[in-house]
């Protein structure tokens, strides 16, 4: 649940970078020139970033059968070149009637994430304990440049669909992930289903809350024991930055006038943040000794607080084990010191063209996959203690998920680390269920970093670090480029 984040890692942001210069020509390019791709047999094209899982194939099928008139037609973009080549094509005309919006790393497309109630995939196994990492090639995450997309008009806002439909309207969905994918009040892509990205600190020492600043933050770590952590002390600088900072850049950027404002407080408190974490760690999450040591510091209250992707409110009671008490997810430091939690969303993610020869049909397909999730998480859900690795976004299927985690007689027992005590996994109790539905209704950012503008922003950093620039020089370069990039975008 915590360990698998370096090791589906792909360049130094742990996604795949779309080249700056091509998106930037593509879009500009193609502005006001994009019509839908004509094919003689009409029918409705999917754009899979990802490879066809064997739901998504037979979602496809039964709804080819159930309508002759609207077949619908994968076409494959998941290999290491389709992400690019998906970008040419749309820009140049060849626009699909459905798309996928980000490629998932091994675990996300496959469903074998660690979970205290689950198995680590053989390949991760692999990788953690014999001191490699995933196929870089089947392990990134690839993010489409979606702001863009729908400012420019590529996509369909959905919002309309959503609300028009008698059997499908907001009441049936959680609608909190949706609302924070909102741009200029429009929905441009759908979820299955959705995590919570946060940082996870003990009540005693961070309090009962769900938000704080940087200020908040490094005041209360100056109350730590000496030799304590702020985060795991194998977390280096570049890591944090990328996948934990990195979306928190679009407060300091206004997409309408082109205007950056990093010459602002919380930006360099974000730069202060960074140095006092390490630059490099020479030994990877992969021994024993190391994650046992891990847990020993966690236990010992000499680190403050612990990344966490949050899919269940088993999570939260692993959380409460690891620490030994009571947790508060309190996320990362925001300007106002408000909810610094972020919904990543799971998939597929769907975007419909705003060219789609079938919109209706096209509309048909997502929702039904997204009924489908119900059933098939019923069906699971009676047949054994499931252990979920996502959210699901339909309500139905999330009040059972929820009823679920507290209703089964199944007990799990694990290593809270590696070489400490197995220990029993209580079943959440009704107060822990609802942290849980606290957390997902008080997050209101969306987990989706422009890794352009990331790496930009990381680049220009460097040299800070190095004592090669004073802080002043390094936000005035951080400006430059990134205004150069959000105008380029416009």
């Amino acid at each position: 649940m915590h360990s698998y984040r370096k090791f589906f890692c792909k360049s130094n942001s742990g996604r795949r970078v779309l080249p700056l210069l091509l998106v930037s020509i593509l879009l500009l390019v193609a502005c006001g020139r994009h019509q839908q791709e004509k094919d003689d047999d009409g029918k409705l094209i999917y754009a899979a970033l990802n490879p066809i899982s064997p739901y998504l194939e037979s979602s496809i099928e039964i709804y080819n059968e159930d309508h002759p008139e609207a077949q619908i037609e994968v076409r494959d973009y998941s290999d290491d070149a389709g992400p690019e080549r998906l970008i040419t094509e749309l820009m140049l005309g060849q626009v699909p009637d459905i798309m996928e919006m980000q490629r998932f790393g091994y675990y996300e497309v496959y469903g074998y994430v660690p979970t205290i109630a689950g198995s680590y995939h053989p390949k991760f196994t692999e990788a953690l304990w014999h001191e490699t990492t995933f196929d870089a090639d089947t392990s990134d995450v690839f993010y489409m440049p979606y702001r863009q997309l729908a400012l420019r008009g590529y996509l369909e806002d959905l919002w309309p669909y959503i609300d028009n439909d008698p059997e499908f309207g907001r009441e049936r969905i959680i609608e909190g992930p949706l609302k924070a994918a909102e741009i200029n009040g429009g929905l441009y892509m759908l979820p299955k289903s959705f995590s919570i990205n946060t940082l996870v600190g003990s009540v005693s020492v961070v309090g009962d809350r769900c938000g704080w600043t940087l200020e908040d933050m490094m005041e209360t770590f100056s109350s730590m024991p000496e030799g304590s952590a702020i985060l795991q002390y194998d977390t280096i600088r570049q890591e944090v930055f990328f996948h934990l900072l990195a979306p928190l850049l679009d407060q300091f950027i206004d997409w309408e006038t082109g205007e950056c404002s990093f010459d602002d407080r919380d930006f360099r408190d974000m730069l202060v943040f960074l140095a006092l974490l390490p630059d490099t760690f020479d030994t990877w999450l992969k021994s024993y000794e190391l994650e046992r040591e891990k847990g020993e510091l966690l236990l010992e209250g000499l680190q403050m607080l612990e990344p966490a992707n949050i899919s269940s409110p088993k999570d939260l009671v692993h959380f409460d084990l690891r620490f030994g008490e009571e947790t508060a997810c309190i996320g990362y430091p925001t300007a106002d010191g408000s909810s610094g939690s972020s919904f990543i969303l799971h998939g597929p993610i769907l975007a419909m063209s705003s060219v789609c020869r079938d919109k209706e049909a096209a509309w048909g397909f997502m929702r039904r996959l997204l009924r489908a999730e119900s059933k098939s998480i019923s069906w699971m859900i009676q047949a054994t203690d499931y252990k979920m690795s996502m959210i699901p976004l339909n309500r139905i299927a999330y009040n059972l998920y929820i009823k679920s985690a507290t209703s089964k007689s199944v007990q799990f027992y694990t290593y809270i680390y590696p070489g400490g005590p197995f220990m029993m996994i209580p079943k959440p109790t009704e107060e822990t269920c609802r942290r849980f539905e606290d957390l997902v209704n008080n997050t209101t950012q969306l987990y989706w970093p422009d890794d352009n503008i990331s790496t930009a922003v990381w680049d220009a950093i460097g040299p800070y670090f190095a004592g090669d620039k004073t802080m002043d020089e390094t936000i005035a370069l951080v400006q430059d480029r990134v205004r150069l990039y959000v105008n380029e975008q416009k």
